[in-house]
This record gives structure tokens, C-alpha cells and sequence, in this order.
């Protein structure tokens, strides 16, 4: 009973954090995430346009890259799963169980699948980079005058 209260906590400890976070960012007075998703949604509604000021500079723009908040979540994430599947499995092999090994499984299942999803969007970045390019408008060359050369 013991071991099932502190394995409880340690969920609770790894799940809590992350959770609470989101709902405070997630929250509808934060303007600037409510401006983006309005934006977002009115990109969506008209295709073939953008509200997206572009650089004009004749430099390519890059493919978004995530930010350091989104890193820092997906490592954080990472590392309390890992933590969760070391942990389950350290109770297995002390305690054993039919419970603590189905627990151990699941948590072994829920690495793989995080790690799998994260390998899939590391590949749909590497695939955005290689296909996507900017397009920007074009300029109009200089007019070449010619001269006429006279014989006289």
C-alpha cells in the first residue's frame, strides 16, 4: 500500500507541473496567444493569402523553428517519462506483481510513442527545410539601353 501511495505522488510530481502550466498559458486573457489564434483561424478561412508581413529583403525566410518554451517542455516531458518507466521498473524488480509489472509496461509504451512522435516532427522539419522555399515577389530587371553607333 505503501508503495502504491509514493508511486502515486511520484505521478502526481511528474503530471502536475506541466498541467498547471498549460492551463496558465493556455488562458483566454493572455492577448497575445489570442490575437495569434485569431489570426491563425483568419488565415485558414481565406486560402491563398497571408496576414503575415514577409521579409522583403530578398533573404529566404526560414521554416519555424520551436521555440526555447517548446524545447524546454518536450525535454521536460521526456525526462519525467523516463523517470516514470526507470522508477516502475526499479519496483518490479524490488517488489514484483502483476500490477507494478502492467504499470511498468504502460509507461515503457508511453516513452516509446513520446519518443516516436518526437523523431516524426523532427522528420517533418527536416522534410519542411528541404522542400519549402520562400517566394518572394519579383523585380523588374533594369532596362538595357542600347546605343546606335553612326558612321559619319
Amino acid at each position: 500500500m505503501l508503495v502504491l501511495v509514493i508511486l502515486a505522488v511520484v505521478w502526481a510530481a511528474v503530471l502536475v507541473p506541466p498541467f498547471v502550466r498549460n492551463r496558465r498559458d493556455g488562458r483566454p486573457d493572455n492577448s497575445v496567444l489570442s490575437f495569434r489564434a485569431q489570426l491563425s483561424t483568419l488565415e485558414r478561412a481565406t486560402p491563398g493569402t497571408t496576414l503575415r508581413p514577409y521579409a522583403s529583403s530578398g533573404r529566404t525566410v526560414a521554416a519555424p523553428r520551436p521555440s526555447a518554451a517548446v524545447k524546454r517542455r518536450r525535454r521536460d516531458v521526456l525526462v519525467g517519462l523516463a523517470g516514470a518507466t526507470a522508477f516502475s521498473f526499479l519496483l518490479v524488480l524490488a517488489v514484483g506483481g502483476a500490477l507494478l509489472t502492467l504499470l511498468f509496461l504502460a509507461s515503457a509504451s508511453a516513452l516509446g510513442l513520446y519518443v516516436y512522435a518526437l523523431r516524426q516532427l523532427q522528420l517533418r522539419a527536416l522534410e519542411r527545410e528541404a522542400k519549402v522555399r520562400t517566394l518572394h515577389p519579383r523585380t523588374q530587371p533594369a532596362p538595357i539601353l542600347a546605343m546606335r553607333r553612326a558612321s559619319n
